[in-house]
């Protein structure tokens, strides 16, 4: 597994969020495999590799059984390019199907922005340091491993900018600091960042005290605002702070092209989708439902 992870991060780039997951689906796998006498890659069939993959879509959501099987074949590519494993086994594993913006993505009302923003309590430090890092993804649309990652080198006072390093491509884009975000960010900086020489903006208030803020930390931030909000209980995720901003620019008549730019996505097909979630536009286009002439 540790040649597999250099791998993928030596040669194909990927971020650290994807080397996480592609271990965790590599290691899953291969317990399965020593469960079934299968120690060695010479071992491994066709029979095994496909009931690997059909009883992760027995317990999971489909579209998390299409990420454990292209994670699959990742490693078994990676492994038959080594000469561990039959070119079979790669082809065996099961296409999971997974269409595009076939479904909604969930969004936040804007009460509800508002009662999750003001469930925060700035009176003391970690309350302002995790409303400033809610701020960045509900209304900067920023991912949690771009918050986590931000450093003080990377906000330019003078001119209102602020450079995203995106978890995902190694890319850097520059975005505008908003006056609202400025102030949340400079009011935990000048009264709540602990004395540190780390450089990121974000910091653990527990022991190790001073270190960076990790991305579970700023996911139990928001989870913790969600509970506070009295959200209900399946909100566990952040990546509905990222579906809220880019839907709030789009209400506001901000074009999918800067709406995919502001959220980094390569491709302006990612950000398609929240055309979707912008039903005034909709129902301005929307055809008449033909009646039957007698």
């Amino acid at each position: 597994v540790l040649q597999y992870l250099r791998y993928l991060e030596e040669l194909c780039g990927a971020a650290r969020e994807t080397l996480l997951a592609r271990a965790r689906y590599a290691r899953e796998f291969l317990a399965h495999q020593r469960a079934c006498g299968a120690d060695r890659p010479c071992d491994w069939s066709v029979e095994q590799v496909m009931q690997w993959v059909m009883d992760y879509l027995g317990r999971c959501k489909r579209s998390s059984a299409h990420t454990a099987a292209c994670s699959l074949r990742n490693f078994l590519r990676f492994a038959h390019s080594r000469g561990l494993c039959d070119a079979r086994l790669v082809h065996a594993v099961p296409k999971i199907p997974v269409w595009r913006h076939e479904g909604l993505p969930r969004v936040m009302t804007e009460d509800q922005v508002l009662r999750f923003i003001t469930s925060f309590d700035r009176s003391y430090p970690v309350g302002r340091r995790d409303y400033a890092m809610a701020l960045l993804m509900v209304e900067m649309g920023l991912r949690v491993g771009e918050v986590a990652a931000l450093e003080l080198d990377d906000i330019d006072w003078r001119n209102g900018m602020v450079a995203v390093r995106s978890s995902k491509g190694r890319r850097v884009r520059l975005l505008p600091l908003t006056d609202r975000i400025g102030k949340a960010i400079s009011s935990y900086i000048r009264h709540g960042r602990p004395a540190s020489k780390d450089r990121h903006v974000f910091l653990r208030h527990t022991l190790p005290v001073g270190a960076p803020a990790k991305c579970t930390l700023v996911r139990r931030a928001v989870c913790r605002a969600y509970v506070r909000s009295g959200f209900p209980d399946n909100w566990s995720g952040t990546h509905m702070l990222r579906h809220t901003a880019a839907t709030r620019l789009l209400h506001r008549g901000v074009r999918l092209k800067e709406i995919a730019d502001i959220l980094g996505h390569r491709s302006i097909d990612t950000s398609a989708i929240y055309a979707k979630v912008d039903l005034p536009a909709l129902s301005a286009v929307a055809l008449p439902w033909p009646e039957v002439q007698p």
